[in-house]
């Protein structure tokens, strides 16, 4: 009879998991098809011709075409490019020396530290909208208005804070005793920094990277207070151009979204891995 018990316990304890498996699965596929939904769209509907998309229904596909893309691109192409450069450079100076900082806080604890960096965590939640004129007119008295190092150094006030703050959640599941015996074999802070900090938290690099490039990659705000011509303007901010007080041309503000949605979704493919594994490590991190 006991035997009996274990045997049912156990088919309903497999029935039980397979029943979780398939609802996890469920939520899975839903979730994908949520997150895919607004891909769809824009694909669709940027393949269609001016004509096209104001006489189907926006998830039908039509005749296909790439002049909208093309032409979008092309129009865009000067906005693209500087989107990447800026996007690029200010995620990889902030991720350098916000791990730097990181790690000074990480070696030396003392209650003035424990200030700056509260000072810091502090700094990133400062709202973009609240600096704007102060932020203008220091631009306009260094000369970096209306330009693109104007714009990097824009942003890198507001992100070095929020790569100091990620990089130290990371470093802070880092043993000291590896850093303490690194010091022992005769190695100096910049030995130890390159050559031992940097190896063992390069998921943490790679998530703070790409956090802090898609963040200046989307933001609005900044080039919109910070810069007056198209020539030195990032793709989010021209993409208003695409619409219009009097009508909107559904098919090229649909291949504008496309294209300034290509390059992070890239990058987040490519490296999407790390990315896990830094959240992975963040996680561990903000419980020690």
């Amino acid at each position: 009879m006991h035997n009996l018990d274990k045997i049912e316990f156990r088919r309903k304890s497999s029935t039980v998991r397979k029943i979780r498996g398939v609802l996890h699965h469920v939520v899975l596929v839903l979730l994908a098809i949520i997150w895919i939904f607004p891909v769809y769209v824009l694909v669709v509907d940027s393949l269609k011709t001016t004509g096209s998309v104001l006489t189907t229904p926006i998830l039908v596909p039509a005749s296909a075409t790439l002049h909208s893309i093309i032409t979008v691109f092309e129009a865009l192409i000067t906005q693209f490019f500087n989107s990447v450069v800026i996007a690029i450079s200010t995620a990889v100076i902030s991720t350098f020396i916000g791990a730097m900082a990181a790690y000074y806080f990480y070696r030396i604890s003392s209650r003035i530290n424990d200030v700056i960096f509260t000072v810091i965590a502090i700094a990133t939640f400062i709202p973009f909208e609240v600096t704007s004129v102060p932020l203008d007119k220091l631009l306009i008295e260094i000369g970096l208005f209306n330009s693109i190092p104007g714009l990097i150094f824009s942003f890198l006030i507001f992100y070095l804070p929020t790569g100091a703050l990620l990089m130290s959640i990371f470093l802070a599941v880092l043993p000291k005793s590896t850093i303490e015996s690194a010091r022992i074999d005769g190695a100096n802070d910049w030995t130890i920094f390159s050559k031992v900090v940097i190896p063992l938290t390069y998921p943490g690099l790679i998530s703070t990277f790409i956090f802090i490039m898609i963040e200046t990659w989307n933001n609005f705000f900044l080039p919109l207070v910070a810069t007056s011509t198209p020539s030195v303007s990032t793709i989010s901010l021209s993409l208003l151009s695409y619409t219009g007080g009097y009508g909107v041309l559904y098919n090229d503000s649909f291949a504008a979204a496309l294209i300034a949605s290509i390059f992070p979704l890239v990058v987040f493919i490519l490296l999407g891995r790390y990315f896990v594994k830094g959240l992975m490590a963040m996680g561990t991190g903000s419980k020690g």
